[in-house]
């Protein structure tokens, strides 16, 4: 028994300190970023790039993640749905999975060239919003495939053999009774996918941004600016100091954070109001 204790003491010292070490580090950025208050005011945010502003950059960046959310929300869950409800358990299935996970672990590098290469040059979209959409989209559906198949199996298996034993399709009752139930599983794996692919630099370098742009983007078809490309030029291309450019980093340091913080918040809300969750 007092051995059992001794062990137990031990792991919860080695989670604790490695709790202690993300939490630090998380403040040591945010302190650091913090300091790129000094470098921003108010009216960056609406100024254009042309006028040493920001505005530019950041509804590209919005541009960049909004839409290839809308792109890898509905390719991940159809593709969840498939495993979970219709995929028979053998060789293939698990062909598919091994493919999703390794595509979880391809470099962004790798995924930007890919991009370059396949949708920018083959598909003929040229440096684009659109080449980047897909690009990100790449990154994001391994993130929204798995956490909408986690959301799909948390719910209870009853409520949809009730809806089959009252002469329902599957089809129907895995769109009126499954999906509804999992909905908040769902958009948070959304959301945590925006925030995983916000930052990513590399696989918009060769597909989608440019430095200067004259406003907005009038079409999918054109270049954007975007936040994490103009720090990259900015700091190995120009060279600058990375003090002169933290009000930049912080302002998508903070874009993250709000996607991050909005997929717990989601997720916490409705776990309380769903009773077989508890």
């Amino acid at each position: 028994m007092k051995a059992a204790r001794i062990k137990e003491k031990i792991i919860f010292t080695i989670f604790g300190l490695a709790t202690a070490l993300c939490v630090a580090a998380f403040a040591t950025i945010a302190a650091i970023l913090l300091s790129g208050l000094g470098t921003i005011k108010l009216e960056h945010l609406t100024k254009s790039a042309l006028q040493g502003g920001y505005f530019e950059m950041i509804i590209g960046t919005l541009y960049l993640l909004v839409g290839s959310a809308g792109i890898a929300g509905p390719i991940g869950l159809l593709a969840a749905i498939y495993l979970v409800e219709y995929a028979p358990r053998g060789r293939l299935t698990r062909v598919i999975d091994q493919a999703i996970n390794n595509l979880a672990g391809v470099p962004s590098i790798v995924i930007g060239l890919f991009g370059y290469t396949f949708f920018c040059r083959q598909l003929g979209l040229g440096i684009s919003l659109a080449a980047g959409w897909l690009t990100l989209t790449l990154m994001m559906l391994p993130i929204v495939i798995r956490g909408s198949e986690e959301a799909i199996k948390m719910v209870p298996k009853s409520f949809q053999e009730a809806a089959l034993a009252l002469g329902a399709p599957k089809w129907k009752a895995i769109t009126s009774i499954t999906l509804p139930a999992a909905a908040p599983g769902i958009i948070t794996s959304i959301l945590l996918g925006i925030a995983r692919v916000a930052g990513e630099t590399a696989a918009i370098l060769f597909t989608s941004c440019v430095l200067v742009t004259r406003g907005l983007p009038k079409s999918p078809l054109e270049p954007i600016m975007a936040l994490a490309f103009n720090l990259y030029v900015k700091i190995v291309a120009l060279g600058e100091a990375p003090e002169r450019v933290f009000g930049i980093a912080l302002i998508l340091f903070m874009i993250v954070v709000i996607f991050a913080a909005a997929a717990i918040t989601f997720r916490v809300y409705y776990r309380r109001r769903q009773l077989w969750l508890r």
